[in-house]
């Protein structure tokens, strides 16, 4: 006789676990944009625009989380009616990659959230409430990232596990 916790999906997903026992590791993405702190705003431009606009994580060239770009950290110094998260802005394109702002340290969020893989889903829910933002980076105890946890990736494996 099968019972609900003993039912696995064709991931090897446990169907219907205990969501206290779900961490950030079962449900981060090691598939994450990446740059280093020398990245040129072009190539932030260029990233942006082509992809899924997924936030870019600053690492070190080992590794070592340093921080985040979010689109809106782009467009705030882009256009300065925009400014959302920080007071220094550059009001064209040009100014911006020839001025002050030309790599990706320079419009980087350095003190952006993260979490360890040993994170509860639950306190990882909080934090995405709390702070309205849609993810937060995993890093190792020697603050190296691992991955990201999304909204949509936690809804995505609380389907799949069979609580929604």
């Amino acid at each position: 006789m099968d019972s609900r916790d003993d039912q696995q999906d064709p991931q090897g997903e446990v169907k219907g676990a205990d969501i206290t026992t779900i961490v950030a590791r079962d449900i981060m993405s090691r598939d994450f944009a990446r740059v280093s702190p020398e990245t040129s705003i072009g190539d932030i431009i260029t990233h942006f625009s082509k992809r899924a606009c997924p936030d870019l994580v600053v690492t070190d060239h080992d590794g070592t989380f340093r921080g985040v770009i979010t689109p809106f950290e782009l467009m705030t110094h882009l256009n300065p009616i925009i400014g959302v998260r920080t007071r220094r802005k550059v009001s064209c394109i040009e100014c911006m990659i020839m001025g002050e702002a030309s790599v990706a340290a320079d419009i980087m969020t350095k003190g952006h959230l993260t979490i360890r893989e040993e994170t509860p889903v639950m306190e990882v829910l909080r934090l995405l409430e709390k702070y309205h933002h849609p993810d937060l980076f995993v890093v190792d105890e020697r603050g190296v990232a691992l991955g990201v946890v999304s909204i949509c990736g936690i809804i995505s494996h609380l389907r799949i596990v069979g609580h929604l």
